[in-house]
């Protein structure tokens, strides 16, 4: 293969048409490749500093880099030249400044294992260009709800397209039992991202409490105009969640206007769970009366507090009202409130 300049302009137009990156950023990705291909083809230039040039006309130069220094401070001959030597180059060179030596090969036929080594580089590189890319475009959106389609399911994993990129929701961050199909539309919340030197990870979930909450900030105003405040949510995925909330103003309602005129509120965030089960308590300082609103609506008896436990007095008929399915009402009452609750 020949590397010419013409050749050179069809790969960055190309690039630049497939990838939708800056020129500038094809344009020094190209530079590398160059800089592989030179080094696998010219192994005597391997530990040298190469800096590659392509002018207007499209012609490619190589040079090797050297940093100027004394004689007795020369530690690498591939990258530094003494200063003596580097003035028979250029007169008006000093020391500590970078001398360029034009090795630029009269023959710039590409080997077949220099052209693959070019190819990778540059593979490689435009890889590098979408990882930070990805990375610029969710930084700034953790703890947001982002929309997703979901492309497949494939084992526990179900793959969804998060702003035309792919993303695995895992096993523990899904809604237990969910059914999901293939097309259609989802939210998750971004939980974290993170960077290290395998790649990109988003954390996205559905099943935290934090999903709830951020699914309830988009729908009821009064919390981000800090009017009605969440302080707590528990939640057992799929079956049940509990919400504490209060109200910095004496004259709102903070259980009312979570559930709104005609349950409006509640039912959105409601459709968007699947129908999972939401009991929404207002914060009590008692915590008899607290512990009593979240056992409804089983009918309490007596509450007896000891420590940190709760003994609680009920009629036999009330147990199943007070337990739940799966236990998950006693469960969460006792998460929210912080007693250990016992039926008696």
């Amino acid at each position: 293969m020949k590397l010419d300049g013409k050749s050179i302009q069809v790969a960055i137009a190309q690039l630049v048409e497939d990838y939708k990156f800056d020129a500038f950023q094809i344009f020094e990705i190209v530079k590398m490749g160059i800089r592989s291909w030179f080094r696998k083809d010219y192994p005597e230039h391997k530990k040298a500093n190469i800096a590659i040039s392509i002018d207007n006309e499209w012609n490619v130069k190589v040079y090797k880099q050297l940093l100027v220094k004394k004689e007795d401070e020369i530690e690498d001959e591939d990258t530094e030249i003494w200063l003596k030597a580097a003035k028979e180059i250029r007169k008006d060179i000093k020391e500590w400044e970078e001398l360029l030596i034009d090795v630029t090969p009269k023959s710039m036929e590409l080997s077949r294992i220099a052209s693959q080594a070019a190819a990778q580089t540059i593979k490689q590189q435009l890889k590098n260009v979408e990882r930070e890319k990805f990375f610029e475009k969710f930084q700034n959106k953790e703890g947001e709800l982002l929309k997703a389609k979901v492309i497949r399911v494939h084992a526990d994993s179900v793959i969804l397209d998060i702003e035309w990129a792919a993303v695995v929701l895992l096993p523990d961050w899904q809604i237990p039992n969910r059914m999901y199909e293939p097309g259609e539309e989802v939210f998750v919340l971004l939980k974290q991202i993170s960077k290290d030197s395998w790649g990109i990870m988003l954390n996205i979930t559905q099943s935290s409490p934090d999903y709830i909450e951020a699914i309830l900030r988009k729908i009821v105003p009064e919390l981000e105009e800090w009017l009605v405040i969440i302080e707590k949510v528990v939640r057992v995925p799929w079956k049940k969640t509990k919400i504490m909330v209060s109200s910095t103003d004496e004259k709102i309602d903070p259980v009312g206007v979570m559930v709104w005129h005609k349950w409006d509120r509640i039912n959105t965030v409601l459709s968007l769970l699947d129908w999972e089960k939401i009991d929404y308590i207002e914060k009590i300082e008692d915590p008899i009366k607290l512990i009593t609103a979240c056992l409804k609506p089983a009918q309490i008896d007596n509450i007896e507090i000891k420590d940190k436990k709760a003994y609680i007095t009920l009629d036999e008929s009330q147990k199943a009202l007070a337990i739940w399915r799966w236990a998950s009402n006693i469960r969460l009452a006792s998460q929210i409130t912080w007693y250990a609750i016992e039926l008696k």
